[in-house]
């Protein structure tokens, strides 16, 4: 019965631990920047970029906050990155990224507006030097089970910005589903205590 508990555990930590629906959150897919390096890539490797790309970096004017790579969004001017999240009709997700002022530069080159579906989220900045800061949203799909998600450079254009990295949209377990889960470990756990009292 331990042996049961213990794979029921799991299942349970399973469901409650979604899968990330954005392709190469953390920008590790850019595995020629090796460390002390960084380059600009234009649309690939699950992102869109508009056309000064996106400035990725391994090690260089700062570390990532996951991995080793990490990204820049004011290239050789403010620039932005998009990806189209597929996910179930109107489906609630959580939005999650972790944002870090370039160290040196002021606030106002630094900032970073986030979009869901060409809707604001937030504008974001910081005075150079600050540590790597966690942001979480809730968010919707809509009716097609789409979201598109957006980050652009603001302020100064001057190849100087705020960095981006751990980007994450993960969905958010119905009530119905959290509902049957408890159910079904409180029915294990019934059993368990059933058998014991056996013994």
């Amino acid at each position: 019965m331990k042996k049961m508990l213990a794979i029921a555990a799991l299942l349970s930590a399973s469901t409650f631990a979604q899968a990330n629906l954005v392709v190469n959150g953390s920008f590790e897919d850019y595995s020629s920047i090796k460390p002390g390096q960084w380059s600009i890539f234009g649309s690939g490797y699950g992102w869109t970029t508009g056309p000064r790309g996106v400035e990725i970096r391994n090690a260089a004017v700062g570390t990532a906050a996951d991995g080793v790579r990490f990204a820049e969004l004011d290239t050789t001017a403010n620039s932005w990155i998009s990806q189209i999240i597929h996910t179930n009709a109107h489906q609630t997700l959580e939005l999650s990224f972790a944002y870090a002022p370039r160290s040196g530069v002021a606030a106002n080159s630094n900032g970073i507006d986030v979009f869901w579906n060409s809707l604001l989220l937030a504008s974001i900045t910081g005075n150079g030097g600050a540590a790597w800061l966690d942001h979480v949203f809730d968010v919707q799909a809509d009716a097609n089970g789409l979201g598109v998600l957006k980050f652009a450079a603001t302020g100064i254009s001057d190849s100087l910005g705020g960095s981006l990295d751990n980007i994450s949209v993960t969905a958010v377990p119905e009530p119905e589903t959290l509902a049957m889960l408890l159910t079904g470990l409180g029915i294990l756990a019934a059993v368990n205590r059933r058998r014991k009292s056996r013994i």
